[in-house]
């Protein structure tokens, strides 16, 4: 398919989940996809990070890499055998986030759904700055394992990106054909258009507090999560599983 029509699809994809945005959440709480012990480190590493007034202090704090690194371990991102996924090891990560604290510090007051959007294309650059610094997986790929890493640091910012759910709901595909870099540049933007579109759902979704709905960048991946449930692949080779979803 050409890039063209590849743009064309992705906006109409994104069209589609803002107007039917309610629904696609309740497909993904039909599905009842990610529960303990996923959603019991996710939610007690919050519970960590919302101790500290601002990130870069949550980063002073081993319980913090701790959460993160059992939340991450539960999303599937460390698996056995050889050709499961891998974490780094703890204090390598540590050590890359600590390394980008002062870059974290210039937007941990940020919220994706209010920033303006003459601001977005310098907020994009300076969290590719920090996602480009991490060292969260073992592997080349970037943006699965450091999304989901910063996600849990600046959860007002950063969306937890997987292939399963995220690449498949852009791209109609699990590959990222393009690069970490380039399909991060691509789809952050179509973030921000969701979150300022679709503030009133995300918000009533905030005010109930159930499950997975932290913050408006994680219902947002809840959203797409349930589009991709209801848009299933045509093929068994391509069929759905909780590999990184969360």
């Amino acid at each position: 398919m050409s890039a063209i029509k590849t743009v064309e699809r992705m906006k109409a994809r994104v069209d589609e989940l803002i107007t039917g945005f309610p629904s696609y959440l309740e497909a993904f709480d039909a599905a009842h996809l990610f529960t303990d012990p996923s959603l019991y480190f996710y939610l007690k590493t919050l519970g960590i990070r919302a101790k500290y007034a601002t990130a870069a202090d949550a980063l002073k704090d081993e319980e913090f890499f701790d959460g993160l690194y059992a939340t991450l371990t539960a999303w599937g991102m460390h698996r056995p055998g050889p050709l499961g996924a891998k974490l780094a090891d703890l204090e390598v990560i540590k050590t890359s986030f600590r390394q980008q604290a002062e870059r974290i510090g210039d937007m941990q007051h940020l919220d994706c759904s209010t920033v303006e959007k003459a601001a977005l294309e310098e907020l994009i650059d300076k969290l590719w700055a920090v996602m480009d610094g991490l060292r969260v997986g073992a592997g080349k790929t970037k943006i699965v394992s450091n999304s989901k890493a910063l996600h849990l640091l600046l959860p007002s910012l950063m969306p937890p990106i997987d292939r399963q759910y995220t690449v498949r709901f852009f791209y109609h595909h699990k590959t990222l054909n393009r690069g970490d870099e380039a399909t991060f540049r691509e789809i952050y933007p179509y973030f921000h258009q969701i979150a300022t579109s679709c503030q009133q759902p995300i918000q009533a979704r905030l005010e109930a507090r159930k499950g997975m709905d932290t913050c408006a960048m994680k219902v947002i991946d809840n959203a797409i999560v349930g589009y991709v449930l209801k848009h299933p692949p045509r093929t068994p080779s391509t069929s759905l599983s909780e590999d990184g979803g969360a």
